[in-house]
């Protein structure tokens, strides 16, 4: 008999930043940093003699709660990634919302019913998983096995082993657990987050998973701002004199000339966030500064005050970590006042950490940095299987 534990890998930039990934090698976040932490504590005493992981970062970062403690090798296997999406990947979820809602309902909820011209179809992702984990099973006869995952072929997994259950969906660290013996599959837990407190459960901040649902999730989408000097000087406005009083603000013309300039033709460095059909907020670039560093810079990010401690600020991240993970940059950087306290605890919260101070109108600013290469710090000794 082999014993299978299967688990998801930890919260992932696409799960916090509502991008939709597949096989977008996305990093493990600071609150998943954390979940690893749990799964560790969780697996505590219990042999372990094999780990496997997709080749996916995520995973292969999450799979440290098992395999480092025992000083086991990490053996990695391309059957065990997440579904291909194809031209889905790294869109933001709200922009599929808005433009193939029907698809994404049928991604979440009946992905036998999902079809996107050059992604996987179903049963391609589910018998590639079940192949493999067949594959491991009678390899490691005998043997306790941890298989680090994702969440799409964990449900794939279930419903082509046990037939006419319900799957359900499985937390950021969810654990399941199988034994094989003989050919033949035995569940005896399944999705099992009990490790991870509620204030770092992932799914306890959403709801597009929930069969019951009363309250959708929001999330932005992204357009090119164009040629529009009043909206942008609007935000510009509306954010300084928060901070520094009303009349403060002056020549909001020169603010957007600069802009311009900054995005060195650009039209994704200013872009407008959108919630639904109604703009949200402003998301800046600077494209130069910092270059020479393999550092994206934001001059400017701003939410309107309806729409902030709705958990969308975070999603104003992932648009300028998509943008400039594609030119090759490792780090993001931002300048925010001090005097702005519920910012700084924004960007703590997300990661960023203070690296310095700059010059601003008039006051110091914090340079805050957020490591876009974090994982990669992670890596472990690795077997390709």
């Amino acid at each position: 008999m082999t014993k299978l534990y299967i688990i998801r890998h930890a919260e992932a930039e696409g799960n916090l930043f509502r991008r939709i990934h597949g096989h977008y090698n996305s990093n493990v976040t600071h609150d998943g940093l954390k979940q690893i932490a749990a799964l560790e504590r969780r697996f505590q005493g219990e042999p372990i003699d094999v780990c496997y992981s997709s080749d996916l970062v995520r995973t292969r970062v999450t799979a440290r709660a098992v395999y480092e403690p025992r000083d086991l090798p990490l053996r990695l296997e391309p059957g065990f990634r997440e579904v291909y999406l194809g031209p889905w990947e790294d869109l933001p979820f709200g922009l599929l919302e808005r433009e193939q809602r029907d698809q994404l309902t049928a991604f979440s909820h009946r992905p036998r019913e999902w079809h996107v011209d050059g992604a996987e179809d179903f049963l391609v992702y589910q018998r590639r998983f079940l192949d493999t984990l067949e594959r491991v099973a009678q390899w490691h006869d005998g043997k306790t096995v941890a298989i680090f995952t994702h969440g799409c072929v964990i449900r794939a997994m279930l419903e082509g082993l046990f037939p006419g259950q319900e799957a359900g969906h499985c937390d950021n660290t969810g654990v399941t657990l199988l034994e094989y013996d003989g050919g033949r599959y035995r569940e005896i837990y399944r999705n099992d987050n009990s490790h991870v407190p509620e204030n770092l459960s992932t799914f306890a901040k959403q709801n597009w998973w929930r069969k019951d649902r009363v309250r959708r999730d929001r999330n932005l989408w992204f357009r090119p701002l164009g040629n529009d000097p009043q909206w942008y000087v609007q935000c510009r406005r509306e954010a300084w004199e928060g901070i520094y009083g009303p009349g403060s603000f002056h020549d909001g013309t020169a603010y957007y000339a600069d802009a311009v300039g900054r995005a060195a033709g650009e039209p994704w460095a200013i872009c407008q966030a959108m919630l639904g059909d109604e703009p949200a907020g402003l998301l800046q670039l600077d494209l130069n500064r910092g270059a020479e560093r393999r550092v994206g810079y934001i001059p400017f990010l701003y939410l309107l005050p309806e729409y902030r401690r709705l958990g969308l600020g975070v999603q104003l991240i992932g648009q300028a970590v998509s943008f400039y993970r594609r030119l090759g940059r490792t780090h993001l950087e931002l300048a925010v006042s001090p005097e702005n306290p519920g910012a700084v605890r924004f960007y703590r919260r997300n990661g960023m950490t203070e690296a310095g101070t700059v010059a601003g109108a008039g006051k110091t600013l914090w340079l805050m940095d957020f490591n876009m290469d974090l994982n990669r710090d992670l890596e472990p000794a690795l077997i390709t299987v």
